[in-house]
């Protein structure tokens, strides 16, 4: 099986190359790694270039996470696409957990991330312990979105049957698990931590403002409705969409989750 690892990443030189570097240290190995540099105005493509040499480089300009990795996904050759967000990094085990779940039938599968909050302090997991889900997630994904694209891997032509990721640099994974949802079931690798990811000021899902919320809040209402979730889900999401736009700005993406929880919103 050929696996390809796609990077998307803007100004972060040695994050990336951290990234690339747990990719490489797995005990299976990725057929290639495509690091996709959305419009850096450092010295990000040289570093990585110069540390790494064996990388695929792409530049493109600006195009935002989501459509950086469908470029990336474009070049690819492997018959599996895994991704890594640039700021995070993948545990050992990563690839082989991701495989073997793969291996069980699915399309798509996915693990746990362990996070670092370098903001607010402390840790948490996404999926929270015993949340995990597995099999039809489109009921799961109407109310949360529980996975990370760091914490994925997806058969390439799954990917390209969905049509990939949205525009916008907030909720258009969201979006894009609940395109695959509605198609494929997906596979739970357990409730160890497959990959780490560090939330930092240049986080992108740092500064959850109203703006930037309410633009994926509208951007996963139509992800929804033309998945043709029930009335009952659809109605829920509305609540928790009506409560937030209610509601003032939160620091980050964490924040808004644990006050729609005390809402009891999700």
């Amino acid at each position: 099986m050929r696996i390809s690892c796609v990077i998307p990443t803007k100004n972060r030189p040695e994050m990336t190359c951290r990234a690339i570097a747990s990719v490489v240290a797995q005990d299976t190995l990725v057929s290639e790694i495509i690091v996709v540099d959305d419009g850096s105005t450092d010295h990000t493509a040289a570093f990585v270039t110069a540390r790494f040499p064996e990388v695929r480089l792409l530049q493109c300009s600006c195009l935002g996470p989501g459509l950086a990795r469908n470029a990336g996904v474009d070049a690819a050759c492997g018959e599996v696409v895994m991704f890594l967000d640039s700021d995070d990094v993948w545990l050992p085990g990563h690839v082989s957990d991701l495989v073997r779940t793969l291996a069980r039938g699915y399309s798509v599968a996915y693990g746990v991330t362990k996070n670092y909050d370098q903001l607010g302090g402390g840790e948490f997991f996404i999926p929270e312990p015993g949340m995990g889900r597995e099999g039809q997630c489109l009921t799961a994904l109407a109310r949360w979105c529980f996975l990370l694209p760091s914490a994925m891997a997806v058969k390439t032509e799954a990917f390209a049957g969905v049509g990939g990721f949205g525009a916008g640099e907030l909720g258009e994974d969201w979006s894009f698990f609940i395109r695959l949802a509605r198609r494929f079931p997906f596979g739970f690798c357990g409730d160890e931590p497959i990959t780490l990811r560090h939330l930092h000021h240049g986080s992108l899902c740092n500064c959850a403002n109203n703006d930037r919320l309410e633009t994926m809040l509208v951007s996963v209402g139509l992800a929804l409705a033309e998945a043709e979730v029930s009335s009952q889900d659809l109605s829920r999401f509305q609540a928790l969409a009506d409560w937030t736009r209610q509601q003032g700005d939160w620091q980050t993406i964490q924040q808004w989750y644990i006050s729609l929880k005390q809402e009891a919103l999700i």
